[in-house]
């Protein structure tokens, strides 16, 4: 019992300023009292006891009032301050004689140093990151007991809630990389939940679709019989890759709004779905339209060669975005060997009502003599892992009428094909974004034109007034000089004998006053 008092005795000194909130008691033996004859009470045998004696003693000691200390622990244990004080130096001279005290003395400053420096905002800061582990850990081992406890009890939820946490936490990894991408067998073709990244799709085309894992999704080959008039019937060839080349466009049926027109009824294509715009100039002066029209077909140029087709797709159309890569072909490593790709993202395309990945590979481009009729077209072609067979065609052509721009979109026969109401949204889209980006282009050199012109007229104009003020400034000053000089030789006698090179003549023979 007295060793356990003892511990609560050094708990309270060791912290003096909460004291008065701790009770710490034990009964003593009247036949050990000082008063009555006695030594003070025997001490414990215990070595850890008698160290928190003397931890006990020192902290009474370095207290801010050790006599009232001293007496407040005396009185909650009932015993008198000379009893405390009595036991406490017995405890120090029986270790003076047994040879622990410096020791254990040493290991107590240790401590009470370590105490005291816990209380310090230095150690605090120190150790709040500790603190902060420790209580994760806890609350960490606390959930896991829990957890622990309902699956024993409750397997089927537990079960149920481990998956749907591991899916929350898939969710939120995958979400921002791939928009949460779907691939077979799982869905019909690649298809993400969210809309993909530039930077996934990129690294999916180009670095997973390396040029040897191309393969072309289109029907075999096959002929098809045709008959001109006048002419014996022949077999041409429709399906593969340049399909789309046979098929004429009518840019006379183009109109300044996008006129969209799908059909089955072409030999060997299960739909061709057309959608055709016309772009013309506004203004009413010729000069000006001229120019339009010449910038007009710089954009229009410019366009189809960055392939910047979905620049500004409506917001009342599907979701689209199409872009182009360029890769290496396989053991290549000339930058001028390489292989032409793209990827059309589009929603609804995919499972589930999603986004569709649809990926596509250079077919053909066509391209009329400067001399005549500016005439563009270019390909692409599906590969495998899409959701439709076919090639997708987008061209523009001069004419009377304006600037017609066309998109087609051919499925052959026996290749997988979109809703009908989706290709033609696409090809409208894509014919729309062509117009926009077009007609926004234009008008950006316009105005850096202007703005060109308005500049050098600014800074042609500052410099005539710079010159002129130059001018003006030097007419004044050659005339003050004039003028200084004439009143000079007036009044000057020495006036003949000026000296301009700043030398002076020998003493004598020059003027009084030298220059």
């Amino acid at each position: 019992m007295l060793g356990r008092t003892l511990i609560w005795l050094a708990l309270l000194c060791l912290c003096p300023t909460f004291n008065l909130a701790l009770e710490a008691t034990w009964t003593p033996n009247e036949a050990d009292s000082v008063d009555q004859g006695g030594d003070g009470g025997p001490l414990p045998v215990s070595l850890a006891q008698r160290k928190q004696l003397l931890e006990l003693e020192a902290a009474i000691v370095q207290s801010q009032d050790p006599q009232a200390t001293l007496s407040h622990v005396a009185q909650q244990n009932g015993m008198t301050p000379q009893d405390l004080a009595g036991m406490l130096n017995r405890n120090r001279k029986d270790l003076e004689e047994s040879g622990q005290l410096q020791q254990m003395q040493t290991e107590v400053d240790a401590a009470i140093m370590q105490g005291q420096g816990a209380g310090g905002g230095r150690s605090m800061s120190a150790t709040l990151p500790r603190r902060v582990m420790g209580l994760l850990f806890s609350i960490l081992v606390g959930i896991m007991k829990t957890a622990a406890v309902q699956i024993s009890t409750k397997p089927k939820q537990s079960t149920f809630l481990a998956c749907l946490l591991f899916a929350s936490f898939l969710v939120s990894y995958n979400a921002p990389r791939n928009g949460l991408a779907v691939f077979p067998p799982f869905s019909s073709g690649h298809t993400t939940i969210l809309q993909p990244p530039n930077e996934y799709l990129q690294d999916y085309f180009v670095t997973k679709w390396t040029s040897a894992s191309w393969e072309n999704s289109l029907p075999a080959q096959s002929q098809v019989a045709t008959k001109k008039k006048g002419s014996k019937s022949q077999k041409q060839s429709l399906f593969g890759v340049g399909m789309t080349n046979s098929l004429e466009i009518d840019p006379a049926s183009a109109e300044e709004d996008v006129k969209v027109e799908s059909t089955r009824e072409v030999d060997g294509f299960s739909l061709v779905a057309t959608a055709y715009k016309v772009i013309r100039t506004t203004s009413d002066d010729d000069d000006e339209d001229d120019l339009e029209q010449e910038y007009l077909l710089e954009s229009v140029k410019s366009i189809f060669l960055e392939r910047k087709f979905s620049e500004f797709i409506p917001v009342s159309s599907q979701s689209l975005k199409f872009r182009s890569f360029l890769v290496a072909t396989e053991g290549s490593d000339d930058n001028d060997n390489v292989v032409e790709g793209a990827l059309m993202v589009m929603k609804v395309l995919g499972d589930f009502g999603r986004y569709g990945v649809e990926p596509m590979c250079f077919s053909y481009e066509l391209e009329e003599d400067e001399n005549e009729p500016m005439t563009r077209c270019v390909a692409y072609h599906t590969l495998k892992g899409g959701h439709f067979d076919g090639e997708i065609k987008f061209s523009v052509e001069e004419t009377e009428q304006g600037i017609v721009v066309g998109v087609t979109l051919a499925i052959p026969q026996g290749g997988r094909e979109p809703p009908e109401r989706l290709a033609k949204s696409m090809v409208s889209s894509f014919a729309e974004s062509i117009a926009d980006s077009s007609r926004i282009r234009m008008k950006q050199t316009l105005s850096r034109r202007s703005q060109s012109k308005l500049y050098r007229a600014r800074a042609s104009g500052s410099a005539s007034l710079k010159r002129h003020l130059r001018y003006e400034q030097e007419k004044n000053q050659e005339e003050m000089a004039k003028d200084r000089k004439r009143k000079w030789k007036r009044n000057n006698p020495d006036a003949g004998r000026y000296r301009p090179s700043g030398h002076r003549p020998p003493s004598g023979s020059g003027p009084v006053h030298g220059f």
